[in-house]
């Protein structure tokens, strides 16, 4: 770790076990207050329990890592992206093929400047792809070869990152009732299927209207966008982490044929699906 990186992170280790954390560092670049790191851990690397002063963004370029916090886990892989406040304290453990990361920390200043607006994300999120990728993927890009203009569009990004972040925060649970739960559930299960209210209304055993106001309330979007979302996530994990073909991928997504996925891909994500493939074959940026 640099000394500045050290000072903003909180290690549960001896100073001689963090600073070899160090050698796992791969870049380092700090833009308007913006710090980025980018990292890359051997198979089986564990970080031991640790905590920021400042909130962060990563996205997992290649490989995948285990997360434990808050008394849960989390499989993290490319092209995922996670949130995590300020002060929450959580370990990693890298899988059978390593792995390697871009981390972001944000300025407290940003974060309240967010929360002045009323975008107020204060539990640690997890997206699987889609955009939330391709805006990380930007950011990279930014830090990468930064210029004159550089920190205007990174603020940029970042306002999108996380205001897309607190359109899905995370819902709480008081309320939910299990049929619903199930109703989500079973959108993980068959996202690949055509699926209609009037469908998942019986077999919820609810009204079809119902379940959309109720879905809505609930997890802050239509059935509707969240089965295209859960689609396009698993679509970026398959370009990101495979060579599968385009069309195949955009069959076992669940579309019709390749010209529709493209389309739905790039209105999602503002890319074509060839371009966020190759944004993921990014040569590692130099150390400063």
């Amino acid at each position: 770790m640099s000394v500045d990186f050290a000072l903003r992170s909180h290690i549960d280790a001896d100073a001689a076990s963090a600073r070899h954390l160090l050698q796992y560092h791969v870049a380092e670049r700090e833009i308007g207050g913006f710090h980025s790191t980018e990292t890359s851990h051997p198979p089986g690397f564990h970080i031991p329990g640790h905590f920021h002063d400042l909130a962060s963004l990563y996205l997992v370029l290649q490989g995948s890592l285990t997360e434990s916090y808050e008394h849960k886990r989390r499989e993290c892989k490319s092209p995922n992206v996670v949130f995590t406040p300020a002060g929450e304290k959580h370990s990693n453990l890298f899988n059978a093929r390593g792995g390697r990361c871009f981390l972001i920390e944000i300025p407290e200043a940003f974060i309240e400047r967010l929360a002045a607006a009323g975008v107020r994300i204060e539990h640690s999120l997890h997206s699987e792809g889609g955009v939330l990728a391709w805006l990380a993927m930007r950011l990279y890009r930014e830090f990468s070869r930064p210029d004159a203009v550089s920190l205007l569009a990174i603020e940029g990004l970042m306002l999108e990152a996380l205001s897309e972040l607190g359109r899905w925060n995370e819902p709480s649970s008081f309320g939910e009732p299990l049929w619903l739960r199930e109703t989500r559930d079973l959108l993980h299960d068959r996202f690949q299927e055509t699926m209609t209210l009037d469908e998942l209304g019986h077999l919820a055993g609810v009204d079809p209207a119902h379940l959309a106001r109720s879905f809505r309330r609930h997890y802050r979007c239509t059935v509707g966008e969240y089965h295209r979302r859960l689609r396009i996530e698993y679509a970026s994990r398959q370009l990101a982490e495979t060579r599968t073909s385009i069309l195949n991928i955009a069959l076992a997504a669940g579309f019709a044929d390749q010209a529709h996925f493209s389309r739905t891909f790039r209105n999602h994500t503002g890319l074509t699906p060839a371009k966020f493939r190759s944004a993921f074959g990014l040569k590692c940026i130099v150390r400063e």
